[in-house]
């Protein structure tokens, strides 16, 4: 008996429900077309039409005039700008899947004979000092990162800059990161703002292009290898790096690897660091004279959404990619240690 009561009374609840919304959404659907329309058009007619000097004044009317001015002129601004941004966009598109289409890109295994050349030993005098930023005295000489045996079996990627080079001289590498839409050529001015506003072939568009902040070495690697890109709507550039900060990015770990080829070498390195933070510099540093090197690491590796599981020491070199995070008003940080080198 009291479970037949309650159904009905469940019965109840849901036509009463399914009443309450037929009748609040016909209430809504009357004011939308009747009264909203009502007042537009009477505010109309009250600009245009003719009224008694006594209830009316040029001055009143002139500032009516103004503020619809004013609003129109803000409303063509905003479409102007938005249709420029679209457009480059665009353009940017058009360009890069020209770039991509017309350079040839292997995806490589490390070679085995390099590895013999240390007799599977890491600490074999070959093994180039991780602190010497890669000034080999000897050709035989390889720098080896300090986690190298854990991942011999993570493909390169191996470009041929040739063509990239005779289109954009300033052209100092190529990256792909996994798990985004990030491959692209890298490039590098004498400063930090000519590629903020041009693209790879040097014209004027403010999606700019991925470039390497200047005071980086794309032969030798220094401790901390930055470079910058915008977030771009249409995903374009760095537009993919924000989503780094998803589940569907973390929960892969075949996504951790970001690839560098150069014209001298090829890198592999994996990522142990990733957020938002303040438009800063902190972790934009690349001399660690004021502040030792293991600390800025612990800093960075401290301020991760996720743990990735990677150690980091002062040993390693690391990468960083910077770009503006979807709203606009915070900076999304990426951080990821070189795991393997080859040299050309």
């Amino acid at each position: 008996m009291n479970f037949f009561k309650l159904f009905l009374l469940g019965i109840r609840s849901i036509f009463y429900a399914f009443y309450r919304f037929i009748r609040y959404f016909g209430i809504g659907f009357i004011n939308v077309f009747t009264f909203i329309p009502k007042y537009f058009i009477d505010g109309i007619l009250i600009i245009f039409k003719k009224r008694k000097k006594e209830k009316s004044s040029k001055n009143s009317k002139a500032l009516s005039f103004a503020i619809i001015s004013c609003s129109l002129c803000v409303y063509f601004v905003c479409v102007f700008l938005f249709s420029r941004w679209y457009v480059q966009g665009l353009k940017i598109k058009y360009l890069s899947d020209d770039i991509i289409s017309s350079t040839e890109i292997i995806e490589k295994q490390n070679n085995d004979s390099e590895k013999n050349t240390t007799d599977n030993d890491p600490n074999n005098s070959n093994i180039d000092d991780p602190n010497n930023n890669g000034n080999n005295s000897n050709n035989n000489y390889v720098y080896y990162p300090n986690d190298y045996w854990d991942y011999l079996s993570v493909p390169f990627i191996d470009v041929d800059f040739n063509e990239l080079l005779n289109k954009n001289s300033d052209t100092v590498g190529w990256i792909k990161v996994e798990g985004t839409k990030v491959n692209y050529p890298v490039v590098q001015s004498t400063d930090n703002s000519y590629y903020l506003s041009h693209s790879f072939n040097k014209s004027s568009n403010q999606g700019g292009w991925i470039f390497a902040d200047y005071r980086v070495d794309f032969k030798n690697f220094g401790k901390n290898t930055i470079i910058y890109g915008h977030n771009m709507n249409n995903k374009t550039m760095f537009g993919s790096i924000p989503n780094m900060l998803y589940d569907s990015y973390l929960n892969n770990s075949d996504n951790y690897y970001i690839k560098i080829s150069t014209p001298t070498s090829n890198t592999i390195w994996k990522v142990f660091s990733i957020y938002t933070t303040k438009p800063d510099v902190y972790y934009l540093k690349t001399n660690f004279k004021s502040e030792p090197y293991e600390t800025f690491l612990n800093n960075i590796k401290s301020k991760s959404v996720y743990d990735f599981g990677v150690n980091i020491t002062s040993n390693d070199k690391i990468l960083t990619l910077s770009t503006c995070d979807n709203t606009g008003t915070k900076r999304v940080a990426v951080h990821a240690k070189m795991i393997n080198i080859e040299y050309k």
